[in-house]
């Protein structure tokens, strides 16, 4: 059964600008960059290109590692680009409307999900045919979004109702809603315990700050059920699942940390650079991508260790990252110069 839900409308100018400010009102704890140390050999990661967008204000990408293409969404266009990763060439426009933030390449069925934060929407896009197929009704202002082909599910956090939607597929049906901390921003999915994570930044798209924030909640979602709430730390924007060794890592944008959460509790937190955003995981290298929004680079973390084995430069204000662990290409959405940093992932 669904359950009631509180929707907060916010202004069109608030949700104009939503994700177009780094990290809204969380400014205070701004670091300056992490210094990589030398470390010993091992995977690591090189820039090796940068690429255009495709628009303005790129925000997230979503990789189809089967055709090799790039779906960029651009929050101030309100449209998703379909562009080559070897040279940056736009190959189609897809016209959405709204403020669209995250995008989710189900890579099984080749669909794609973007989160439409203004409309309350997500929108089902075919991965081989650019058709907008369906509109997924959600309310308040969905952003981050997660997967589980094994239970035929799409997971929605939402910002504006601090729930998080679960959505059936392929029938494109909210069949239950779960109440987390306030402000979701982003979602993850742990494929090996089934386990669904919510990080509660506590900052509502007008910038307003919660105190009940900090945390995030761990959601059963075979049943629907709230597991556990656990602190990280200040306004937590991102979570990744780390499926091969349980651990939740939570990007701490107003800390300059990294969060690593395991059996419940926060057992280290990894300095980076000011406002890590976007998160993104390569199980084969064992690295983990965390945008540094504010310091215009991305850390790049051995999760044998937990340490950052190198910072690497980007554009300016990278918000989304996504990793292609098919060719080990990893993608950086620069929100502020309009392209996309092109990393290699490499031995020593």
């Amino acid at each position: 059964m669904k359950r009631n839900r509180k929707v907060i409308v916010n202004s069109a100018v608030a949700l104009a600008t939503a994700g177009l400010i780094l990290s809204v009102g969380a400014t205070a704890a701004f670091a300056s960059p992490a210094k990589a140390k030398a470390k010993a050999k091992g995977p690591s990661a090189k820039v090796v290109n940068t690429i255009s967008s495709g628009g303005l204000t790129p925000h997230f990408i979503g990789v189809d590692n089967r055709t090799n293409k790039l779906f960029i969404s651009h929050l101030a266009q309100g449209t998703l680009s379909v562009v080559n990763p070897k040279n940056g060439q736009l190959l189609y426009t897809i016209n959405l409307g709204g403020v669209v933030h995250t995008v989710l390449v189900d890579q099984v069925t080749q669909t794609v999900y973007v989160a439409d934060v203004a409309g309350g929407l997500v929108d089902v896009i075919n991965a081989k045919t650019y058709a907008l197929e369906a509109r997924i009704s959600v309310g308040g202002n969905p952003h981050g979004l997660a997967l589980s082909n094994s239970l035929h599910e799409l997971y929605v956090s939402n910002v504006g109702t601090s729930q998080v939607d679960i959505i059936s597929i392929p029938s494109n049906v909210v069949q239950a809603t779960i109440n987390v901390g306030p402000n979701p921003w982003g979602v993850s999915y742990d494929s090996t315990t089934h386990m669904l994570y919510s990080a509660n930044t506590g900052i509502s798209l007008t910038g307003v700050k919660n105190p009940a924030g900090d945390s995030i909640t761990e959601i059963n979602p075979k049943t629907d059920t709230v597991v556990n709430t656990i602190t990280v730390g200040a306004y937590p924007w991102w979570a990744q699942a780390d499926s091969t060794n349980g651990t939740i890592y939570v990007g701490l944008s107003g800390a300059a940390e990294v969060a690593v959460v395991k059996g419940g509790m926060v057992t280290q937190d990894i300095p980076v650079g000011a406002s890590p955003h976007g998160l993104g995981l390569d199980k084969k290298s064992k690295l983990l991508f965390a945008n540094d929004s504010a310091s215009n680079q991305v850390s790049v973390i051995s999760t044998k260790s937990n340490e950052v084995v190198t910072t690497l430069p980007t554009g300016t204000q990278p918000q989304g990252v996504a990793v292609d662990p098919k060719t080990g290409y990893v993608y950086v959405a620069n929100q502020g110069s309009a392209n996309v940093t092109v990393i290699k992932i490499t031995s020593k």
